[in-house]
């Protein structure tokens, strides 16, 4: 089985759609989706109804319980409050409902997924440090493998049988041994952070046991112009450019 992972589409409707286009291109049996469709980017409505008609497998993010109001909005920086907010005003009551009701945790049969961290999942922290990823692949037991995303950065931690921590960024073809533990970032469709800028997903394939990062060109210019015609803070557009 071969999952396309993804997360943090974050209003962006040119990436997302781009990434749907080059999943189309690959053996792809189910999509998955690591939370946040909103915040940021000009098109959260189109993100969530696109999103919906692609697949239920999808865990909430922090923007998105942001938006529905179950994460309060002070947690955010200002600029992220101020995307917020413009976000709520374009949604319907529907939008919203749905994205209250997206849970914090999923599991499929090989793995499981998660916005932020497996531990404590609602208080949306990050993985950075060596004593946060391991204490975060020490709780990994029947599952050991754990997807994520949030931090916009893609990585891989892994916990080897040893208990020694390691990590990687050169992700083009990770094979993940049956005995090691991992935590799996995908990074970011809408507003990748690792200095390039374009779109990024990832590829599982449960029979080889890999995963591969997936790099996508998209239409940035136009994404960025329609940040800056909704009158969001032009940051927001000029960060997109620049992959940080």
């Amino acid at each position: 089985m071969r999952y396309a992972i993804f997360s943090d589409i974050h209003g962006n409707l040119e990436a997302f759609q781009a990434v749907l286009n080059d999943i189309t291109m690959k053996t792809i049996q189910n999509l998955v989706f690591l939370g946040d469709i909103v915040g940021y980017g000009a098109n959260p409505k189109e993100c969530i109804d696109l999103l919906r008609e692609k697949t239920p497998a999808i865990v909430a993010g922090n923007h998105d319980w942001g938006v529905a109001g179950k994460t309060n909005i002070s947690y955010f920086n200002s600029v992220a409050q101020v995307a917020i907010e413009w976000t709520i005003s374009q949604l319907n009551p529907e939008d919203k409902k749905f994205l209250a009701q997206l849970p914090l945790k999923r599991e499929e049969k090989d793995f499981i997924y998660t916005h932020s961290t497996p531990i404590n999942p609602h208080q949306w922290n990050y993985i950075f440090s060596e004593y946060e990823a391991i204490k975060n692949l020490r709780a990994l037991t029947t599952k050991r493998i754990c997807f994520i995303g949030h931090s916009h950065i893609p990585i891989v931690f892994v916990l080897n049988q040893s208990g020694e921590l390691l990590f990687t960024t050169k992700l083009s073809e990770v094979i993940l041994e049956e005995k090691n533990r991992y935590l799996i970032n995908v990074g970011s469709v809408g507003q990748p952070r690792d200095g390039d800028p374009r779109a990024a997903y990832g590829i599982f394939d449960t029979e080889k046991r890999t995963f591969s990062l997936q790099r996508v060109d998209y239409d940035i210019s136009n994404a960025q112009r329609k940040i800056l015609s909704a009158n969001l803070p032009p940051i927001l557009a000029k960060r997109i450019g620049m992959g940080w």
